[in-house]
């Protein structure tokens, strides 16, 4: 059950969305399970083949369409003004035929959940005869990408946790653990700290593991010499938290020394560009350019990093082709990396805060290079 505080906020992101909504001339707002529904209306499920929507009239109300079997637990954590359940023995496109004649909705834009299943959207698309559908990204990414101080509070607390987590993790690695075992390690300490779940699959490459930058975790055996990237998060609260930190198995070499301040430097530079007004892909060229500089750039092979909060990839995108301008309460990531095809790979990650004059770098674990 919702406490009064979690009410007020969605009440008020209700309201937000409403004038969003009214600003742009959009009608509806339908949502299928998501984190965009859960940021919504505070109900959030699994997709099914069932339709379970929810839809947000430029008025204000929430109509929520569901089978009878999740009527009672909508009732118990949304916010809503009316439930339409069904049951298998109708057809829930009537439904939809009779609300979208209730609000005219085929005379103007509906804003359509990104994720939706087609077989759902199907069935919109059907009733809503003569609508224009559009991402309803376009109404709650704005809203979603600036942290509100309560978001921003539970943001900090969640990289507090990880931060706590990889601390435990590294004194605990030894050669001839296996990729996977380290991983286990890590997620338990997740989970030890208070984390609901990690917040993606976590990542430990080892050895030549390390320069592939999505690889997740194998069986190959750690060796002496080893560079590992562990790239990991969880769930606190609802919020996600994204880390990297780079290790090395044994003792440094001069080649591997030299990536990795030269990643460590790169990233400080991109924080040190982050403030208000600042364009997103200006930060990412400082990270960008310096790697270059050192003779690195065509082993960056990724954009500096991505926005965060109920999902680990959200708005804003640090990029060098990025149009987002840095605002307050924008919280992403800064992850530049290095990656040596076949020899190893260096990335280091930190989540930062746009504040009113500059940033706030959420992690607070060392970054000076650990040899274990």
């Amino acid at each position: 059950m919702r406490n009064a505080d979690e009410t007020r906020n969605l009440v008020s992101r209700k309201d937000k969305l409403t004038a969003v909504m009214k600003e742009k001339e959009i009608k509806a707002l339908v949502l299928s399970p998501s984190m965009d529904m859960l940021y919504t209306t505070g109900f959030n499920t699994f997709q099914g083949e069932r339709l379970l929507v929810s839809v947000l009239d430029a008025s204000g109300d929430i109509v929520f369409i569901v089978p009878k079997m999740y009527e009672h637990e909508v009732r118990g954590k949304a916010i809503f003004d009316r439930i339409i359940a069904w049951d298998d023995s109708q057809d829930p496109k009537e439904i939809l035929d009779l609300l979208c004649h209730e609000k005219g909705y085929s005379e103007g834009a509906v804003a359509i959940e990104d994720t939706m299943w087609f077989n759902i959207f199907e069935k919109i698309y059907e009733a809503f005869k003569g609508a224009r559908f559009i991402k309803a990204t376009s109404v709650i990414g704005e809203l979603r990408k600036h942290k509100t101080t309560d978001e921003a509070d539970k943001m900090r607390k969640s990289s507090e946790l990880a931060d706590k987590a990889v601390a435990r993790t590294i004194p605990r690695i030894k050669a001839g653990m296996r990729e996977t075992e380290v991983r286990d390690i890590l997620e338990a300490e997740l989970k030890m700290q208070g984390m609901s779940s990690p917040s993606f699959e976590t990542i430990i490459g080892s050895g030549p593991n390390s320069a592939l930058p999505h690889y997740t975790a194998g069986d190959r055996i750690l060796q002496a010499g080893d560079s590992i990237v562990m790239d990991f998060g969880g769930v606190h609260q609802g919020y996600c938290s994204d880390m990297t930190r780079t290790v090395m198995l044994g003792k440094a070499t001069s080649e591997y020394r030299e990536v990795y301040e030269t990643v460590k430097e790169a990233q400080r530079k991109a924080i040190e560009a982050v403030k208000p007004g600042v364009k997103a892909s200006e930060v990412d060229a400082a990270a960008r350019s310096y790697i270059t500089a050192k003779g690195y750039g065509d082993y960056f092979i990724h954009r500096t990093g991505h926005g965060i909060g109920m999902e680990v990839h959200e708005e804003p995108y640090i990029s060098n082709i990025s149009k987002s301008i840095l605002q307050p309460g924008m919280v992403f990531s800064i992850e530049p990396g290095v990656y040596l095809p076949g020899k190893f790979g260096v990335r280091i990650e930190d989540l930062v805060m746009v504040t009113e004059t500059g940033v706030e770098v959420l992690n607070k674990y060392t970054k000076e290079l650990i040899e274990i």
